[in-house]
């Protein structure tokens, strides 16, 4: 009699409650469940290796060299947005879906976060809260600016840019973006496609809003930096080493930049001697900005039913490479 298909979880530290959530749901489905308590341990347990069809993990490397050993993985997923760990190309062929969490209240969270730092820089919320918390003389003059009239430029148009985008409608702002490739869904009326040095130079605020890879790492560096107005605001809150930390320093520092919201850095936590962390004109957070209640409590039910789908052979609700759907359907599907 064979044997019920088995998930593979991949500890990661303080991820432990929603695992537990998910290897509960995946037991009442009849799945089988093993865990592994880090990457090592895993790579190191050969029956993992040969038997899981479905790796669950997050921010563990997972590339090519992992895949070939798996003879019988159909899909790796990611319980959150962010798959940058996972080889998307390798996976794609090879004929393994790559998953992820790119569910409304993950995105829609992220897109309200950004709006907030948009207005907090332009309010200048820090600098007038500071004037009050320590008894300091008013401005002679108004610092803070109005969204009104601002043309917002977006690095990438995925879901978080979308959301973002439908949040602003009716603030009377411009909206462009840069995208290397033609979008899979048209445009939204009225956000225009420009370069991206376009973008750079024009923006009066900047988000970077699009996935680490080998396109995009370092894509923010000294020279686009550069090119921005000496009063525009820079918000990343999507990875650390899409924008060169060094160079954006060197530009807030000097006031060449307006100001700077980073949630991401290129080395996680933000070591405590960092420069940006002396920065007056910048928001820093840790990795955190866009994570809510809501989106943390269907995290593990939504990694669930990603596994579940993939377990029977159907292709998840959310797919990162869905180009590999036809080939994974004639080894994986149903009908197969």
């Amino acid at each position: 009699m064979a044997q019920p298909s088995q998930a593979l979880i991949i500890n990661n530290p303080g991820f432990n409650e929603p695992w537990d959530i998910v290897e509960a749901e995946l037991n009442k489905r009849g799945f089988r469940v093993a865990r592994c308590p880090n990457r090592q341990a895993f790579m190191e347990d050969r029956a993992a290796l040969a038997n899981a069809e479905v790796v669950l993990a997050f921010g563990i490397s997972f590339g090519r060299e992992v895949m070939a050993l798996m003879p019988r993985l159909r899909a790796v997923v990611s319980p959150v947005i962010g798959t940058d760990w996972i080889d998307e190309k390798a996976a794609t062929e090879l004929g393994i879906i790559v998953a992820n969490g790119q569910f409304p209240e993950h995105y829609q969270s992220l897109a309200e976060a950004n709006v907030m730092l948009m207005l907090v820089c332009l309010c200048d919320l820090h600098a007038r809260e500071a004037i009050l918390r320590h008894n300091l003389p008013r401005p002679p003059h108004p610092t803070g600016r109005m969204m009104a009239g601002k043309l917002i430029g977006m690095i990438g148009f995925g879901h978080i840019a979308r959301a973002i985008e439908e949040r602003l409608r009716g603030w009377q702002v411009r909206i462009q973006t840069y995208i290397p490739r033609a979008p899979r869904d048209p445009l939204p009326h009225g956000v225009e496609r420009v370069a991206l040095d376009e973008l750079m130079k024009t923006s009066d605020i900047i988000a970077v809003l699009c996935p680490l890879n080998e396109e995009t790492r370092g894509m923010i560096n000294a020279e686009r930096i550069g090119l921005m107005k000496p009063d525009a605001i820079l918000i990343n809150t999507a990875r650390g080493g899409i924008v060169d930390e060094q160079a954006l320093y060197e530009a807030a520092r000097k006031g060449r930049i307006g100001k700077i919201a980073m949630d991401v850095f290129a080395v996680e936590p933000l070591p405590l001697d960092s420069a940006l962390r002396k920065l007056d004109n910048a928001i820093l957070t840790s990795h955190m900005i866009g994570h809510s209640r809501e989106a943390r409590e269907r995290v593990p039910y939504v990694a669930a039913e990603n596994i579940s789908r993939i377990l029977t052979g159907t292709p998840p609700a959310y797919v990162r490479n869905p180009e590999v759907i036809p080939r994974w359907l004639s080894r994986w599907g149903k009908s197969s």
